[in-house]
């Protein structure tokens, strides 16, 4: 397994963070038009929260966006580059996720995506995360299939 070396994003890694996570979204193309994100986008985040980066030998293989919304971590552009996927570079990127966020003081984190990825629900159940029960309809623009998000949670 490719050990994942993790670090604080700084603002020249944006368009490096802009390539991994369009390639790592693609698995939403089916339903979802366009790149997921932009440098624009990247930069609004930034004042919102940290990104942090993994690293396999020296190359960018994973981020995540984690934002404050109040006792909770909002995880978001979860993203593992495509030819390492499978690997276990997911799990260590969520592992290191969650230190950040307990060491940040955080009593939860949540993170949401498109029902249509089962994949994903197995994945963060096998991360221990839990549906919330809450969902969120997608709006019109860049929609392909009518879809909804599925929120879940983790307590830590």
């Amino acid at each position: 397994m490719a050990q994942l070396q993790m670090r604080n994003a700084e603002v020249s890694d944006i368009d490096a963070i802009v390539r991994l996570v369009n390639r790592a979204f693609v698995a939403e193309s089916p339903y979802v038009e366009g790149e997921r994100i932009n440098a624009n986008g990247v930069v609004e985040m930034w004042g919102r929260g940290k990104f942090l980066l993994g690293e396999v030998d020296g190359m960018l293989a994973a981020c995540i966006f984690i934002e404050t919304r109040g006792e909770r971590a909002h995880l978001g552009l979860v993203s593992v580059e495509p030819a390492q996927q499978g690997n276990g570079i997911g799990s260590q990127l969520m592992a290191a996720a969650e230190s950040y966020c307990q060491a940040a003081g955080f009593r939860e984190m949540e993170l949401r995506f498109i029902n249509h990825r089962t994949e994903l629900d197995r994945f963060y159940r096998r991360m221990g995360f839990v549906p919330s029960g809450l969902t969120e309809q997608a709006g019109t623009h860049r929609v392909k299939v009518p879809f909804h998000f599925v929120q879940m949670i983790k307590k830590i």
